[in-house]
């Protein structure tokens, strides 16, 4: 097992995510569409969901009064948000700073929860604003952030519950001969006995060479007694890290566990604040999953990312990795990225440009904002746009 000592901390550079403080945001056109469902390869499950069988790429794209745009993904059921509470905030903006603007789009979204749908889609739409700032500037966005480094490690993840013996191990086999020194899977669910999801762990651990790291994945399907009986049946293997075995709001019980076990505990995937985080570390988990575009802002993520350097836990993030792949390279040295391979892979199909996959990490494109760009003129041509709305100041 791998001790919590043996930890591989974050190590943050120069980066600077209060940058875009002084921008102004005069935005005149606001752009929702989405693109035909791209369908995976099989279904994809994990311990408390599924099946998932595509994916629905959505996208926002803003546009200011001197025709600069910036686009990212954003949710499709978070729709009325963005019509009811963005929208006036952004056209009433004008001359205004991002952080006067950041504060009302942020308690215009107070009744909607801090912790909840409003968080993330302004999450999403903080990405935007942060792909047009650095557009605006004809900057890569991790150089926009101050940052050099366009390269960030992966792991690859999978390893859905409805694979099962030799399909799963030729999974992890194929992503290991491709160079990711790590690899996650999950593991339970309902029906399954702890001896079946210990088999399953440890026969990929197995398998695997000793150098590749294998993480697990648990979907906080587990109450504590069960998650207390699974660490304790695993200690003589290595595994990276234990994600969410209960439930994530659980954190006495999440306290107990961590407590208890060697195994790196991970947590983080589920919070929309920055402001639970410190609580997270107390209840002594090892290893902060915070996502880019989950959290109500760009800078709640960075301030996460932060938090794990000072008391040297490591760091990883998913969401969808192409498009979070150069905030994970602005923080630098040990931050992980999480590349769900059966689910964003697919998304590929729809962008003329992305980060390149290579011996186990994704490289930035040196290009303008984000590093992203959909084929709309291709899928234009396809017939696999829907336009959502456009509206105008």
């Amino acid at each position: 097992m791998i001790s919590k000592d043996q930890v591989t901390p974050v190590h943050i550079q120069a980066a600077d995510f209060s940058v875009i403080d002084q921008e102004q945001f005069n935005i005149r056109e606001v752009h929702l569409r989405s693109v035909a469902p791209i369908m995976f390869n099989k279904p994809f499950y994990d311990a408390t969901m599924g099946p998932f069988y595509q994916y629905k790429p959505c996208f926002l794209k803003l546009v200011d009064s001197d025709g600069n745009e910036g686009e990212c993904e954003f949710p499709m059921g978070m729709t009325y948000i963005l019509k009811e509470i963005f929208l006036p905030v952004l056209f009433s903006s004008w001359g205004k700073t991002y952080l006067e603007l950041f504060n009302a789009l942020f308690w215009g979204i107070r009744n909607e929860g801090f912790r909840g749908a409003g968080a993330m889609a302004l999450g999403h739409l903080d990405r935007v604003l942060y792909d047009l700032a650095s557009k605006r500037m004809n900057l890569p966005l991790y150089r926009y952030l101050g940052a050099k480094n366009n390269s960030v490690r992966v792991y690859a993840s999978g390893g859905g519950i409805n694979l099962i013996g030799e399909e799963l191990k030729e999974e992890c086999l194929q992503w290991e001969s491709q160079d990711y020194k790590t690899i996650k899977i999950k593991f339970g669910g309902f029906k399954t006995s702890v001896a079946e999801d210990i088999q399953r762990v440890t026969s990929i651990r197995e398998v695997l060479s000793p150098e590749t790291r294998l993480a697990i994945d648990a979907n906080q399907f587990m109450g504590l007694k069960r998650a207390l009986e699974f660490v304790g049946n695993i200690e003589g293997h290595s595994f990276a890290w234990l994600e969410e075995p209960m439930h994530s709001a659980a954190l006495h019980e999440i306290e107990t566990l961590s407590a208890a076990t060697g195994l790196k505990i991970s947590y983080g995937e589920s919070e929309r604040s920055k402001m639970v985080f410190p609580s997270i570390v107390r209840a002594g988990v090892a290893h902060l999953q915070p996502i880019a575009g989950h959290l109500s802002s760009v800078k709640d993520w960075f301030e996460v990312a932060q938090l794990a350097q000072r008391h040297q836990l490591d760091l990883s993030s998913g969401g969808t990795s192409f498009f979070n792949a150069p905030f994970l390279a602005a923080v630098g040295d040990n931050a992980l990225l999480e590349y769900l391979e059966p689910i964003i892979g697919p998304l590929s199909e729809i962008l003329s440009v992305r980060p390149q996959i290579s011996n186990g990490c994704f490289k930035v494109p040196d290009i303008p904002g984000i590093g992203t760009a959909v084929d709309w003129e291709r899928l234009t041509k396809e017939k696999k746009i829907t336009n959502h709305g456009i509206w105008k100041k």
